[in-house]
């Protein structure tokens, strides 16, 4: 009998401090939370995939600058082996057997080492945006992580002390959150 006293004295003081809610705020309060939880589990698994995809990115550059050095390094010989031909055949009984072997060593230079290059650079420069846009795509998943967290922190407070102000701040974070996640996925 002393506990259901207890719970009217809480109840006649809740009500005079202003914290009337209506009969189904709970309800309201706690699928608030579970859309928020839904959305920030959403928002954390597109948070990892972005950091994936930094990290695959960056290793597809490492690689593609690894592949650069070493055609760098075969058009360093290359233009070595063609300007020695040209230099110890000049004047020698060698010399058209010379000319052609350095001829060979100029054409793979020009048409086999050279494109190769450019397109190794274009595959860098493409790997850089891709960096860069899965970057932009964690921070704003990151972020949304951090507003739904929020919201669902203060809608679940609202439920326990009934105030509605609180489940209104903890939705205004959910919609921030929300807004970061559709931000992210629309860059993509």
């Amino acid at each position: 009998m002393e506990a259901h006293r207890s719970f009217e004295r809480f109840e006649q003081g809740h009500h005079a401090a202003g914290g009337e809610v209506g009969p189904h705020y709970a309800r309201h309060a706690a699928l608030a939370v579970a859309v928020m939880a839904a959305c920030l589990a959403v928002a954390t698994f597109l948070s990892n995939e972005a950091m994936k995809a930094v990290v695959t990115e960056e290793t597809h550059r490492a690689d593609t600058s690894a592949q650069l050095a070493s055609n760098r390094v075969q058009i360093d010989v290359a233009s070595g082996n063609e300007t020695m031909l040209w230099a110890l055949g000049k004047g020698t009984p060698l010399e058209r057997r010379t000319s052609a072997v350095a001829s060979r060593h100029e054409q793979r230079i020009a048409q086999r080492l050279k494109p190769r290059d450019e397109t190794l650079h274009e595959e860098i420069a493409a790997n850089e945006r891709e960096v860069e846009h899965a970057d932009t795509q964690h921070i704003d998943y990151e972020l949304a992580e951090v507003a739904l967290e929020v919201g669902i922190v203060l809608a679940s407070v609202s439920i326990i002390v009934r105030r509605r102000w609180l489940l209104g701040i903890g939705g205004a974070a959910g919609a921030v959150g929300v807004v970061l996640l559709l931000v992210g996925l629309l860059l993509a």
